[in-house]
């Protein structure tokens, strides 16, 4: 499996209490996200990293990584729907993926305690959510942290849709849209952001009852300048 670290426009630290209730606003259009960027209440990390993120809550604890995969690990997920198309326009014109789609995948007992150690140092974020339900993300930059991590998910099989296939047919149709535009004008390449999705990859055996979402707004992958 392909999974890479990458940069992330999310909220500031001391202001994701502030942040994530706004996000309808924020989110609304590249001017109310270039506005929130630029005051403060979101950010855009320079460098890329992974995220280790953890729901907690009924019916349990579970870990994730969040990376970005290639787009293709959707195909074959997608449902054809109008709301589905009109959710593809709404997020090719915001050029942000606005939260990761949840994918299962195979996890080793290695990649278990490679997250556990990144657990063990402080978290960027704790929130509880009105359901009683608390997110927990750690941001792993340091480089030997990021090549074990992806070393682990380089051994993975391809990873399974474990979310709702509409938002998968969304996303897929995003970055169909901004490919031809891009063809259109004579600048695609392969390499652009849009032909990746971020994703939270969850181990399958933490979620045969259930897989949660990380919320929208707190992890959001740039896929176009804008």
């Amino acid at each position: 499996m392909k999974a890479l670290p990458f940069p992330c426009i999310r909220p500031a630290q001391d202001r994701v209490l502030e942040a994530l209730p706004a996000m309808g606003g924020i989110l609304s259009g590249n001017d109310a996200l270039r506005g929130a960027i630029a005051d403060g209440p979101m950010l855009k990390d320079p460098g890329a990293a992974y995220y280790v993120y953890e729901c907690s809550g009924e019916p349990g604890r579970v870990t994730g990584v969040v990376a970005i995969c290639p787009v293709g690990v959707l195909a074959g997920d997608n449902v054809a729907s109008a709301d589905a198309a009109t959710a593809a326009r709404a997020i090719a014109e915001l050029k942000v993926q606005p939260r990761p789609v949840s994918l299962a995948y195979e996890a080793s007992p290695v990649m278990d305690i490679i997250l556990g150690a990144a657990k063990e140092g402080a978290s960027l974020y704790a929130v509880t959510d009105p359901a009683s339900i608390t997110h927990r993300v750690w941001e792993v930059k340091r480089e030997d942290a990021v090549a074990a991590i992806r070393a682990m998910l380089d051994q993975a099989p391809e990873p399974t849709l474990a979310d709702d296939p509409a938002y998968a047919a969304a996303l897929t149709g995003a970055s169909q849209l901004l490919a031809n535009e891009a063809r259109t004008a004579g600048t695609y390449t392969g390499k652009e952001p849009f032909n990746f999705t971020v994703a939270a990859l969850f181990p399958a055996a933490q979620v045969a009852g259930g897989v949660p979402q990380v919320p929208t707004g707190l992890l959001t992958h740039q896929i176009a300048r804008f």
